[in-house]
C-alpha cells in the first residue's frame, strides 16, 4: 500500500482498489454461484424460479442465500498474500481472517431507496477505540449502481456519538449517495460498493454499513472476508 492509500483509509475508513483481482481468479467463484442458483432452482436464464425466496423480506434474502450457497476455502481463492500484507499495512497490525462469505441478492423488483436500511457494525462497542480489523468486499461480477451493493457511511469510524450518526444518515437519505454532511468537523458520505469484476473495497470495521436494494435485473454477486487485529 502506498502512503496515500493508507492516509485515505485512515481518513475515510475505506479504500477502493479497482482491478485488484484478475477475472481468472474470480470466475470460478462466479460460476459456482450461478451453478448453485440453478441447481437449487432459485435463478436461471435471468428469471427467479423460487416462489419462497420471492416472499422473503428484501434484506433477509441475502442471509438466506448465504446459508444455502458457499464456496470452500473462499479466502484462499480471493485474498492473496499481497492483499493480506496490504491490509496489515493499513492497520499497522497483524490480522487473522475469518472464513469468507458470499453476498448474493436477486433482483428485488422494488424501487431503489435509502429509506429503512439496516445500518450496523459487525463489532461490539468495546472495539471502537482503535482499528479492530479490515473487511474486504470483492466484486464477483460487474455491479452497477442500485444493484444491491453494500453501502458504507464513510467517516463514521471517527464519530463518537451514535445520535450524531443517526442524524447524519437521516440527512443523507434525502441527498443520496452524492451528498455529504459534516459532524464535529468530520465529513460523512455514503459510498456504494459498485464496480467491475475483480474490484475490491477495503473497509475499517468501525464503519457503519448496510445491504442495499437490488433494483436491477441482475443477481448481485459479492464476497466478503473479515480480518481482525490480533
Amino acid at each position: 500500500m502506498t502512503p496515500k492509500q493508507k492516509s485515505l483509509f485512515l481518513e475515510n475508513g475505506w479504500l477502493y482498489i479497482p482491478g485488484a483481482l484478475a477475472k481468472g481468479v474470480v470466475q470460478p467463484v462466479k460460476a459456482h454461484v450461478q451453478n448453485e442458483l440453478k441447481r437449487l432452482n432459485i435463478w436461471s436464464a435471468g428469471k427467479t424460479l423460487s416462489r419462497k425466496l420471492k416472499d422473503v423480506p428484501v434484506f433477509q434474502q441475502t442471509v438466506k442465500l448465504g446459508q444455502l450457497i458457499n464456496y470452500p476455502k473462499l479466502n484462499e481463492r480471493l485474498i492473496s498474500k499481497e492483499l493480506y500484507s496490504g491490509m496489515c499495512q493499513l492497520t499497522s497490525k497483524r490480522l487473522s481472517g475469518q472464513e469468507g462469505q458470499l453476498l448474493i441478492s436477486l433482483p428485488h423488483q422494488v424501487d431503489w431507496s435509502l429509506d429503512g436500511l439496516g445500518w450496523h457494525r459487525d463489532i461490539s462497542k468495546f472495539q471502537l477505540g482503535g482499528i479492530p480489523g479490515v473487511q474486504a468486499f470483492v466484486l464477483l461480477d460487474n455491479l452497477s449502481v442500485k444493484g444491491g451493493a453494500t453501502l458504507a457511511l464513510a467517516g463514521s469510524h471517527r464519530v463518537k456519538s451514535q445520535s450524531q450518526e443517526k442524524q447524519a444518515i437521516s440527512a443523507l437519505t434525502g441527498d443520496g449517495v452524492s451528498g455529504s454532511v459534516k459532524v464535529d468537523g468530520i465529513e460523512l458520505s455514503i459510498i456504494e460498493m459498485a464496480g467491475r469484476t475483480g474490484d475490491i473495497y477495503l473497509m475499517d470495521m468501525r464503519l457503519l454499513h448496510t445491504p442495499s436494494i437490488n433494483s436491477t435485473k441482475n443477481v448481485r454477486m459479492m464476497a466478503t472476508s473479515r480480518y481482525f487485529a490480533v
